[in-house]
């Protein structure tokens, strides 16, 4: 491989080594199972530190393009035989990116440890620049404030949300596809609107409330199991589902990435039936501890995947502020049919974000709560290890709950044991449609606790097992 770093690039350089191999395996100039040097030989060819190598070959295994076999080193994957842009010609079509103009159900049991997997780190949310921020947006007695504004929400916010997407995700879109809602139930039930009743392919497990506001909507719901890769692409060419509903760069509850490959499989699926589209929920995208972020499927072709994402997870959930971009066929269907309806969120509270995310606020923010929610994580981690030794942790360096298995124990009895140690940890059956699936899986989330809750909550449900399991001997 003719690989050249730049030392004085912007990029990193595991960055431009992850680039380099990524394009050349998609180019054909690198085969199926081409086996790449190995990271200590790339590391002295370029005379680079072997993390550095080590972190590009993760990236590209975590993608789909690599894959590692025990010995034998880093193999390039095989990647679908299909020649999409030839088969169907408007796959080619791409919108121009505009850049930004201005840079558990129940009782309530009180006490517990709660190792709740939605819950945010509220103490490190920086309420001083908030403050700050609404002040400016207040100051001078602004009263257009207080208007009703643009109907797809704020333009300067919207360029702001293009420009972040574009940057971190590689979302190709502009602020004209853009439209901003109080909330991604709110964004789904205007899509419902737009679509009309269809058939939709749901992941199993999958997202509960996506579930019931479809059921709202009275569409026709398949559940599709998913594999190792994602939805089963097989059980859903079998459905006759006309829109399907992914969470393909951290998928909720299980974690899965989808791989490149299953990516375009399931683009192509689009374009095999008219009408066909992808509901991109990039939930819990913005958190990854190790190499890059996983990229917004969006990207691969901005015409068939209607793209959602939120700031409840990246900010906090109250500032309710939610976007959707649609491909360019929906939007213009959208101001046709639909542009009557107006933004749900206060034009105030745009403002403040735009202005949050433009002057740096929301990037430095991002950046220390990943360095945040890194060490949780990881103490978590170490404490699971350290204290059960029947335990199990599935993770895959995003997101902020990990799955946790036991031995021989079933998901109802790690679920008694920990209320009975003050400890409360949440089942996965709740996100399975059929009953005959093996479940013995808790989400054990780490971001809302303190570090020291966390070790105090593993380590007395680890006595309490033990005590239990003693008890019935």
């Amino acid at each position: 491989m003719e690989l050249l770093i730049d030392l004085r690039a912007d990029c990193p350089i595991y960055e431009q080594i992850y680039e380099f191999i990524k394009n050349e395996i998609k180019s054909g100039h690198i085969l199926t199972s081409t086996k790449l040097p190995s990271t200590r030989r790339l590391s002295q060819d370029l005379k680079v530190s072997r993390t550095t190598v080590v972190n590009a070959y993760e990236q590209l295994l975590a993608e789909g393009y690599l894959k590692s076999k025990a010995g034998s080193g880093y193999i390039v994957n095989k990647l679908d035989d299909m020649d999409i842009l030839k088969k169907y010609p408007e796959f080619e079509k791409r919108t121009e990116y505009i850049p930004a103009k201005n840079k558990t159900k129940g009782k309530e049991i009180k006490n517990l440890i709660d190792f709740s997997p939605t819950k945010i780190d509220l103490r490190s949310f920086p309420y001083a620049s908030w403050r700050s921020i609404a002040r400016k947006v207040f100051s001078n007695d602004r009263a257009d404030v207080f208007t009703a504004g643009d109907n797809q929400g704020e333009y300067g916010l919207r360029c702001e949300i293009a420009a972040y997407l574009h940057t971190a995700r590689r979302v190709v879109c502009t602020p004209q596809n853009i439209i901003v809602g109080a909330g991604s139930e709110y964004l789904v039930l205007l899509l419902g609107l737009l679509l009309g009743r269809k058939h939709i392919a749901l992941e199993n497990p999958g997202y509960i409330k996506a579930r019931q506001i479809f059921e709202s909507m009275a569409w026709n719901i398949g559940s599709i199991d998913m594999d190792d890769e994602g939805m089963d692409i097989n059980k859903l060419k079998r459905s006759r589902a006309d829109i399907c509903y992914l969470m393909p760069a951290n998928q909720y509850p299980t974690g899965v990435i989808m791989p490149i490959n299953r990516r375009r499989e399931l683009i192509t699926w689009c374009y095999e039936k008219t009408g066909r589209y992808i509901i991109e929920d990039d939930y819990d995208s913005e958190f990854r501890f190790v190499g890059k972020q996983i990229p917004a499927m969006q990207g691969l072709d901005p015409q068939k995947v209607i793209y959602i994402g939120t700031f409840s997870k990246s900010i906090a959930p109250a500032i309710r502020v939610a976007y959707m971009v649609l491909p360019d066929k929906l939007m213009e269907e959208y101001e046709s049919k639909l542009d009557f309806f107006s933004c749900t969120v206060p034009r105030s509270d745009q403002d403040i974000l735009e202005i949050f995310i433009r002057e740096g606020y929301f990037e430095r923010h991002l950046n220390r709560m990943r360095t945040n929610y890194r060490a949780k994580r990881d103490i978590l981690i170490e404490s699971i290890q350290k204290n059960l030794s029947g335990a199990t942790v599935f993770e895959n360096n995003s997101g902020l709950h990990v799955l946790m298995t036991l031995e021989d124990l079933s998901e109802k009895e790690i679920l008694d044991y920990g209320v009975t140690a003050g400890v409360r940890f949440y089942p996965i059956s709740v996100f399975y449609t059929d009953e005959n699936k093996k479940k013995s899986t808790v989400l054990v989330g780490f971001a809302s606790l303190k570090a020291e809750d966390i070790k105090k909550g593993i380590e007395d449900f680890s006595k309490e097992v033990e005590r239990s399991l003693y008890d019935n001997k």
